[in-house]
């Protein structure tokens, strides 16, 4: 106990070091993350994994490639939500196809259809002002109707 209190000034110091050094690495990386978010966002990335092939292939064929990435739709918006929800939802998938443990095909969760609602709604707010949010009261979800944008089914 006596070699802590003789060294507490040097371990003050190499604590103080390592979260400064944490702190500045947590600091560049949040600089660069747009960028970096921005890489992982589209069907360059998503398309890696051959088993979202069909998606990305029916994607790259409709309207919606010129007006939105994947992540647009799938991804909530904001920093903190939309980060969360891209490193559970990635890391998910990820294991899925390194261990193999996929689905023969591909489908969107309860809470990605609710997350996809979401973004139909934001970026066709003014067509939502006029017939109002289709899920509501027992409804439909947009991309029920719209099967076809942006991927074919």
């Amino acid at each position: 106990m006596s070699w802590f209190f003789r060294n507490c000034r040097v371990n003050k110091f190499w604590l103080t070091l390592g979260v400064l050094a944490a702190a500045a690495l947590g600091g560049i990386f949040l600089l660069k993350l747009p960028p970096l978010a921005n890489a992982m966002d589209g069907p360059e990335f998503c398309g890696i994994c051959h088993v979202m092939e069909p998606q990305v292939d029916s994607y790259l064929h409709s309207a919606h490639r010129d007006a939105a990435r994947c992540g647009d739709c799938h991804l909530p918006h904001g920093l903190v939500k939309g980060s969360f929800y891209k490193a559970y939802t990635g890391t998910r998938d990820a294991a899925a196809v390194l261990l193999k443990t996929y689905p023969a095909t591909i489908s969107i969760s309860a809470h990605g259809k609710e997350v996809v609602q979401e973004n139909c709604l934001r970026c066709h707010g003014d067509m939502a002002a006029v017939i109002g949010d289709t899920k509501r009261g027992g409804g439909l979800y947009c991309f029920e109707c719209h099967r076809q944008t942006p991927h074919l089914k």
